[in-house]
């Protein structure tokens, strides 16, 4: 991809759809920081409202992103890289996804290193944010598992799929690669500037996938994967 594509959304949409998410994800930011850190609670706090908010949140932004599309009259197809009903090439992306997992994972790994060099403990601020919001029970596994998927879907299309794509459409390729992953990491700031920052490179790796295998699937089965197992390894 060397070329720049053509827009995929009118430009308003897409300053409005950033704005929007930056200005809710430091509310959230907010929220969650007080929970985070707030002195342990007696008994176990009830994650269910939360895990609900935050699969309606992930589906609303699919929504924002996608009513962008279809105002600009660009099929869905486009951005995903292959037909949205086609078992064979969903099979496929997940396969590739499956594969591309764990070299992210030690992406990750890598850059954690780097930081904690830094002074930056990237695990002690993860394992402070699991232990607050991570499920606890059966419901709350099984809603964990569904914020996951949702998120792996809704922020691969937005972000690697609606953003990087207009992104590339104004800047070209590369600078938007970076932009949509800076923006994706900013989304995760209620887990502290450590995190934010290996969460950014998170989707430099996403974003190369994208880029590679020209198509959404793999990242998005690759991003479900990780969000739960992060969560679920504390529970």
């Amino acid at each position: 991809m060397t070329e720049r594509p053509a827009p995929i959304a009118a430009t308003r949409h897409t300053i409005m759809l950033v704005t929007i998410f930056l200005g809710v994800s430091a509310l959230i930011a907010l929220q969650v920081g007080r929970q985070v850190n707030a002195p342990p609670s007696p008994g176990h706090v009830n994650h269910v409202p939360l895990y609900l908010s935050a699969i309606a949140f992930e589906w609303g932004l699919f929504y924002a992103a996608w009513r962008g599309l279809h105002q600009a009259g660009t099929p869905v197809d486009r951005v995903l890289g292959q037909p949205l009903f086609s078992a064979g090439g969903w099979a496929r992306a997940a396969g590739l996804g499956l594969v591309a997992w764990p070299l992210i994972l030690l992406v990750a790994i890598g850059v954690k290193m780097l930081l904690a060099r830094a002074g930056l403990q990237v695990d002690a601020a993860n394992t402070r944010t699991i232990v607050a919001l991570g499920p606890h029970g059966p419901l709350e596994i099984v809603l964990w598992i569904l914020v996951s998927i949702s998120a792996g879907i809704c922020e691969e299309f937005v972000f690697r799929g609606y953003l990087m794509r207009q992104f590339a459409a104004w800047w070209g390729w590369l600078p938007a690669l970076f932009a949509s992953a800076v923006v994706f990491g900013l989304g995760h700031a209620y887990q502290g500037i450590g995190p934010v920052l290996t969460i950014t490179v998170h989707g430099v790796s996403f974003g190369l996938l994208a880029l590679l295998t020209r198509r959404l699937g793999p990242g998005m089965v690759a991003h479900a994967l990780e969000d739960i197992v992060s969560g679920l390894s504390g529970a």
